[in-house]
């Protein structure tokens, strides 16, 4: 084994995702992914990269600990398992989080504990529920770590790496590793006054550095303040003054504490849009929605107040309510989305995860040969109309910047504004079905040839 690259192993018994985690992780499909249980046997690597960190990820059959002369393969995929385990730095244990704890699961770790000391315990298949508690039956082993995620549809992930992240770096504090903090990483907290903007600052401080009442306008002066957050990285924190119709800004106070509440959201990188449960999606937020997109703001819209409804809150409705925010604000149906209440404390994680996960999507650039080999063909097996039976054709395609990002793409193009418009709209569809760019815009060029 190569130690200047550490090991990370996933493991877990039979269909509970571990190839779609690898495949997550990896950002790319390498493993099959099928609901047959038993689907990978050989041992799949691949090198992947946390934050600066080279890591040799592997993916490995699933377990079942009882092994039969009738089923040689399995024994064989088994015995191969435990070797690649042995010479693991840290074990990523997948469990399902759909269903209760197993004798397989419970034999599993009670094998893993007496073979190594890093292990992440990742209970998989939380659609929208990764912020509810889990089963008492997966906290009952002492583990210091329990993450919840959803390896198919990425919740959760950029905590796991960052945890990963930590870890690995823990185990080896005599290597230089660069850590991302995005210290210039600018959050701006907005929305129509008395919503719970500030409540949801004092929130992620753990302190109550903004004044909160329930008077509309208490906070007129942008406030600011770095949030610190360990393996999440660092930013600089701005909670922000209501945003008023343009007819009720009559007092000179509320002129510029709306001017200043635009200034910031100018400045900022990523704007976090404040929803009221109770009163819905309103023009005024409507309106403050297209000034992110106007602006190309990344976005994290948090619907609040969810403790003052009754309804129980299930994975069903939160999808339906996610649904129901990116329909409302179809121009922003890129935002990532939390829902809950600023009250509560334990939201915080998520929230951090989410400035880490959008911040990296901000900053990441695609390879110029992943665009032409992938994006390019797709875009043109799209035969995108550009009326009078002729269609788009790209030519070649790169990324002009990041942060935030921008595509360019030389091609045929040859109409009139409509039709760009409808051009540009299906390219950003395909480039975000090709990567992980959810709370972040992206502007795309189309140049002649």
């Amino acid at each position: 084994m190569t130690k200047e690259v550490p090991l990370v192993v996933i493991v877990g018994k039979t269909n509970v995702g571990k190839s779609t985690l690898f495949n997550r992780l990896s950002g790319r499909r390498i493993t099959i992914v099928d609901s047959t249980p038993g689907v990978t046997r050989d041992i799949i690597e691949n090198m992947i990269e946390i934050d600066g960190i080279q890591i040799r990820l592997v993916d490995t059959a699933g377990m079942k600990l009882n092994s039969s002369p009738d089923d040689p393969l399995q024994s064989e995929a088994e015995r191969r398992v435990w070797e690649v385990i042995n010479d693991a730095d840290c074990i990523l244990l997948v469990l399902d989080g759909s269903k209760e704890i197993t004798s397989i699961d419970l034999g599993l770790i009670d094998r893993l504990r007496r073979t190594k000391e890093t292990i992440i315990p990742v209970v998989n298949k939380r659609e929208g529920m990764t912020h509810l508690s889990l089963l008492s039956d997966f906290y009952a082993f002492g583990f210091d770590d329990v993450l919840q995620i959803s390896a198919i549809h990425g919740d959760g992930i950029p905590q796991l790496k960052t945890i990963l992240f930590n870890r690995l770096r823990s185990a080896d504090e005599s290597k230089d590793v660069p850590v991302i903090e995005h210290h210039d990483f600018r959050i701006a907290i907005v929305g129509k006054p008395n919503v719970g903007k500030s409540t949801l600052f004092n929130m992620l401080l753990e302190s109550d550095r903004s004044l909160v009442s329930t008077i509309p306008g208490t906070t007129r002066d942008p406030l600011e303040s770095s949030l610190i957050s360990g393996g999440y990285g660092r930013y600089r924190l701005v909670d922000t003054a209501g945003l008023v119709r343009k007819s009720r800004v009559k007092e000179d106070v509320a002129f510029y504490a709306t001017v200043r509440t635009m200034e910031k959201i100018a400045e900022a990188n990523l704007c976090v849009l404040v929803l009221d449960v109770q009163e819905g999606i309103t023009q005024q937020d409507r309106n403050i929605a297209t000034q992110i997109y106007q602006q190309k703001k990344c976005c994290l819209a948090f619907l609040n107040k969810m403790d003052l409804i009754p309804e129980r809150l299930t994975r069903k409705k939160i999808e339906e309510t996610k649904k129901w925010i990116w329909n409302e604000l179809n121009f922003l149906n890129f935002a990532s989305i939390l829902i809950g209440s600023a009250t509560d404390r334990n939201l915080k994680p998520y929230f951090l995860a989410q400035f880490a996960a959008i911040a990296s999507r901000y900053y990441q650039r695609l390879q110029t040969s992943f665009i032409n080999r992938v994006i390019k063909e797709k875009i043109n097996d799209f035969n995108i109309s550009m009326g009078k039976g002729r269609s788009l054709r790209v030519y070649y395609g790169y990324q002009e910047l990041n942060a935030p990002p921008r595509f360019s793409f030389l091609t045929n193009f040859k109409g009139n504004d409509r039709e760009l418009e409808r051009s540009i709209r299906t390219i950003e569809k395909i480039i975000r079905q090709e990567g992980d760019w959810e709370g972040v815009p992206l502007s795309i060029e189309l140049k002649n040839k």
